[in-house]
């Protein structure tokens, strides 16, 4: 496990052993914000469920928002490796469903074990922005969507594809805490439909030109911005002819 970044400490470990207490105390509040949320979680919680005195928490974080920054640092260095990963394997051919299902089942896998990192999320959803890590980890989420918007809408105004990625980033949420919860067949199965939720918002707003969506008066949801069929995809991505 990586260390914490320094930044968030008020002294930098120099001792393996107290590095490893401070990974510790780090394990330890990432269990507590999973278990009550940012909100009700303390320092004075984290102390008592890491065994040691509070003094000892605050010889190396000064806050739980300290805590909460650590942890966040964490998860987005193993996303930056997620996203490269689905840069790299790009099918033009991949239809656009399998291609969100094999990018959520990605994330899914890789935060599963991000305990905190529902909590982190909810933190800044809740008006007030109490959390600037959590903050900074939908941020985070949302410039790696963008990217991955931009790769299947290639010409999406920046407007529309942050707007985009805030939804998505909001819809991929219930994703992840969903999958989080529990692995029995429910979850699995509420995890699933939170991601043909995605879809369908995705495949309405973005059709290819020659969806009738373009021209019916009365679709349910009105398109914003074409996106590439596959055989458009397949003709761009082909080396060119000799």
């Amino acid at each position: 496990m990586a260390d914490a970044p320094a930044t968030h400490l008020r002294n930098n470990p120099r001792q393996a052993r107290s590095a490893a207490r401070v990974e510790h105390l780090l394990d330890v509040a990432e269990e507590v914000f999973e278990e009550v949320g940012f909100d009700a979680a303390t320092t004075n919680l984290v102390a008592s469920r890491a065994d040691v005195p509070v003094g000892t928490l605050y010889r190396w974080f000064p806050d739980k928002g300290a805590l909460a920054e650590a942890l966040t640092d964490r998860y987005l260095d193993r996303l930056v490796g997620l996203y490269a990963e689905l840069l790299t394997d790009v099918d033009p051919g991949e239809r656009i469903g399998d291609f969100l299902h094999r990018v959520m089942e990605q994330l899914i896998a890789e935060t599963r074990g991000h305990r905190a990192l529902p909590a982190l999320l909810v933190s800044a959803m809740v008006p007030g922005g109490r959390s600037t890590a959590g903050s900074r980890l939908r941020a985070g989420l949302e410039g790696h969507i963008q990217g991955l918007i931009e790769l299947r809408v290639p010409g999406i105004p920046t407007e529309l594809r942050d707007r985009t990625a805030e939804v998505c980033v909001t819809l991929a949420y219930l994703v992840v805490a969903a999958a989080a919860d529990g692995t029995d067949e429910h979850q699995g199965a509420l995890t699933g439909e939170y991601i043909d939720v995605l879809l369908a918002y995705l495949e309405a707003k973005f059709p290819s030109a020659a969806s009738p969506a373009w021209t019916d008066p009365d679709v349910p949801v009105k398109p914003v911005f074409p996106a590439p069929d596959r055989a458009a995809r397949l003709a761009t991505s082909a080396p060119p002819e000799a």
